[in-house]
């Protein structure tokens, strides 16, 4: 059943994205794209594919099915809480129905019960290849009814409860009405007669009063304690509910806990302010809703899963927002997902200083090339001897400046190209050509350097052609940099290996031996100006723009670049490619 608890899987994934991001999200589409290839796979048979919980126990076309319920407890839940029983799909879904099937799925629940429960939903929608049956609630006869709560009873009440009831019982049997001082009254002598029961005797009853006496006075003490440890219990919840009220009504930056159905159970002032609500305005409903009319919900930025960048465009420029949203899942103690807390930051000053400290960059940048440029030409016209002869000691130092010339050169071309890609103005000169022959000429350029540092280097290549859609200048920019950081950092007797895996996609990697890099600053290394590890016995510098640009033309590319890296290991650092 591995692959039917991995299809539930996905169906839940595809639900919460459903819930959560627009139709066109990239996440909403991938998702779905990949439930129906694995629904497809399944039907393929012919057979119809059903499941339902009972219990919390996963049922698979009427069997009972192994599954960790860790992993089911999110779908059981929703189930649960639409009260759908079971659910049925038939060979022949279309994606449009998918889709249609998981928003009706994703739907408030007391929208789904007004409207007559998700049987009905699907049917209006006229879905043929998915039905759902809700829960069905019978109503047994009273005849059974008390039976069952006496069974019911003898099991689960404790032994003060049976002494309650018991107590209850013999009060009534007595009637409500007889005081005490009914022990010096003879019994009553009818009563026993017509029933042929023997009626209680005065010392009886005397016995039985002062037993009640006593426990309802032993009743009385434990409410007594009882009431005071709520009071008491309730006193110190109320102050750290105020404590809490107070923080959260301070806190600077918007504070959101959204539940699992997706909506928004609490919210700060900071955060009622930033999506534009009043008041209590934004609890209950979905952060989609919370929008106000002036603002649209962009999508988010390519941010880590726990970071997240929303854009509100407005109608102007006042009204237009850009917020940072930290999320982190909240889950109870048996491990399950309950909701997700997202702390909102109002980053749109700082996006702005960010663009014009860009502009400014590349304008400045823009400005010093001819002057370089001119530069390098006149030094060029010296070294060759062009303009009259030099001696060896001018030929040292007008070497020496033209190679800080041309590294200043390669500094500013970073430059105007990180630029150029944060502006949306780089264009990718795409042509059909070979990746492996691509490699293999880059390798062989650096072939001089190897040499000098004492570094082998191993060529991996397919046998044959790896053609693929690509701009051969930017990704020869990237080997460029994987291989000029490899040789840095890997110190003499080491080796560097170059490998291209054929595939879809295709993968390129530059692994070493070097010095390698520490764990928690992997994730720096690709930060504009970032520098790690530089001061060591190899005593290299670098601009820290090689690893961000050559991440950004990965990205432009339709790929990915990773690393992995152990210190004194060495490092590999890979990038993907679509075919």
């Amino acid at each position: 059943m591995t692959d039917t608890v991995a299809i539930l899987n996905k169906l839940f994934l595809a639900m919460q994205n459903v819930r959560f991001y627009p139709p066109d999200h990239s996440l909403v589409k991938e998702s779905v794209s990949s439930l129906y290839t694995l629904l497809n796979d399944l039907l393929s048979s012919g057979k119809e594919f059903s499941f339902g919980f009972v219990e919390k126990k996963l049922i698979v076309n009427g069997q009972p099915a192994e599954a960790d319920q860790a992993q089911t407890a999110g779908l059981a839940r929703q189930l649960e809480l639409l009260r759908v029983d079971n659910i049925t799909i038939r060979p022949g879904l279309p994606p449009a129905e998918l889709h249609s099937f998981l928003e009706c799925m994703t739907v408030k629940p007391e929208q789904l019960h007004d409207t007559g429960g998700m049987k009905k939903i699907l049917a209006d929608r006229g879905l043929q290849h998915i039905q759902a049956n809700d829960v069905a609630y019978g109503r047994i006869k009273g005849g059974d009814a008390k039976s069952g709560e006496t069974e019911k009873g003898k099991e689960n009440l404790s032994e003060d409860e049976a002494f309650i009831r018991a107590l209850h019982m013999a009060d009534r049997r007595m009637g409500a009405g007889v005081p005490p001082s009914a022990a010096a009254r003879p019994p009553p002598r009818a009563a026993g007669t017509e029933t042929g029961q023997a009626a209680p005797t005065a010392d009886e009853l005397k016995e039985l009063y002062a037993i009640r006496d006593r426990f309802q006075e032993e009743l009385d003490r434990r409410v007594r304690d009882a009431v005071r440890r709520y009071e008491d219990k309730n006193k110190r919840l109320a102050f750290e509910k105020d404590k809490m009220d107070s923080i959260m009504r301070n806190v600077g930056e918007g504070v959101l806990v959204v539940g699992n159905d997706g909506n928004i159970l609490m919210a700060n002032p900071a955060a009622e302010k930033l999506l534009g609500g009043q008041g209590q305005a934004v609890i209950g409903r979905t952060l989609k809703e919370t929008i106000r009319d002036e603002h649209s919900l962009v999508l988010s930025k390519n941010s880590p899963e726990s970071v997240t960048e929303i854009e509100l465009a407005g109608k102007n420029k006042a009204t237009h927002r850009i917020l940072r949203a930290s999320n982190a899942v909240i889950e109870d103690r048996d491990g399950r997902t309950v909701g997700m807390v997202s702390v909102l930051s109002d980053i749109t000053r700082m996006k702005e200083v960010e663009q014009l400290k860009s502009a400014f960059v590349a304008n400045v940048s823009h400005e010093l090339r001819s002057p370089l440029a001119a530069i390098q030409k006149n030094l060029t016209v010296i070294l060759d001897k062009t303009a009259g002869e030099i001696n060896p000691s001018q030929k040292e130092f007008l070497t020496l400046a033209r190679e800080n010339v041309e590294r200043l050169t390669r500094l500013i071309n970073d430059l105007l190209d990180i630029s150029k890609i944060e502006a949306g103005k780089m264009e990718l000169k795409k042509i059909r050509a070979d990746l492996a022959e691509l490699v293999r000429k880059t390798a062989a350029s650096f072939s001089g350097w190897f040499g000098e540092k004492h570094i082998a280097s191993r060529l991996d290549l397919p046998p044959g052609p790896v053609k693929l859609e690509l701009d051969p200048d930017k990704i020869t920019q990237v080997l460029n940099n994987l291989l000029s950081n490899a040789l840095k950092f890997t110190p003499a007797g080491g080796e560097v290996t170059i490998k291209v895996i054929a595939g879809d996609p295709v993968k390129v990697s530059v692994t070493d031996t070097g010095v390698g890099i520490a764990q928690k600053n992997i994730y720096r290394i690709f930060n504009k100006f970032e520098q790690i590890g530089v001061s060591h016995a190899n005593n290299v510098n670098g601009t820290g723009l090689g690893l961000p640009l050559a991440k950004e033309i990965v990205e432009r590319h339709g790929g990915k670049m990773q690393v992995e890296s152990k210190p004194g290991k060495g490092s590999a650092f890979s990038f993907t490619l679509p075919a």
